[in-house]
């Protein structure tokens, strides 16, 4: 059977710019040839279409082995770091910021990093996070309840209006309460704030010190 190019974008669900551009770059992405032409009109056989658009829209690959060396995909690298494909897209796109490495390779639409600089870096910028962090006080019980202003004192916040923000705009980034008061007060294990500490990704707002006297 044979599609003419409404034919393919009807099978294949894609705009007509899609299939001319599929067509134009066919001496790079293995567009199959012509099966059968009229005047202008041009016709490709069905079957032949069916492989090159499986081809194309497979998934790539998640690893290479280039030059001895392993490569990742984004998504790849975001299972093995254990954060959303997006967070390191967006860490790529503030890269001047970041240093954020570039891709080693690109296989046609598709980049990949080396894994050992990746790792390298990830770690020098995970330093970098938890040193701009601020200062937790472990002492007490960790079966202490505390309030919001407790908490906040724990976490080295200037206030509780820190942990408010959290609540109020980034829904789930900050732990639930452990247990609400009959006048809705919140309040907090010790051991809770603990666990959110090691787990936070935003520095906070760092109260004052008190100056030393001598």
């Amino acid at each position: 059977m044979l599609l003419s190019r409404p034919g393919i974008c009807a099978t294949f669900g894609v705009g007509r710019a899609t299939a001319e551009r599929w067509w134009r770059h066919r001496a790079t992405n293995g567009h199959p040839a012509v099966a059968w032409q009229q005047g202008r009109r041009q016709w490709w056989d069905e079957q032949a279409m069916r492989t090159f658009v499986d081809q194309l829209t497979a998934p790539p690959p998640a690893r290479l082995d280039h030059d001895g060396e392993t490569l990742l995909t984004r998504t790849a690298l975001a299972r093995r770091l254990r954060v959303s494909p997006q967070h390191l897209a967006n860490l790529y796109s503030d890269r001047d910021a970041t240093g954020h490495p570039r891709p080693a390779r690109r296989d046609g639409r598709h980049l990949y990093w080396s894994l050992d600089e990746m790792d390298a870096w990830w770690q020098q910028h995970e330093a970098a996070k938890r040193a701009s962090l601020t200062a937790v006080d472990r002492s007490g019980s960790g079966a202490d309840l505390l309030t919001l202003d407790q908490a906040a004192a724990v976490l080295g916040y200037a206030d509780a209006s820190v942990i408010r923000s959290y609540l109020a705009r980034n829904p789930g980034y900050f732990p639930r309460p452990d247990w609400t008061d009959p006048h809705g007060r919140q309040h907090y294990h010790r051991r809770t704030i603990w666990a959110f500490a090691d787990s936070r990704t935003r520095p906070g707002r760092a109260g004052r010190r008190t100056p030393r006297t001598r």
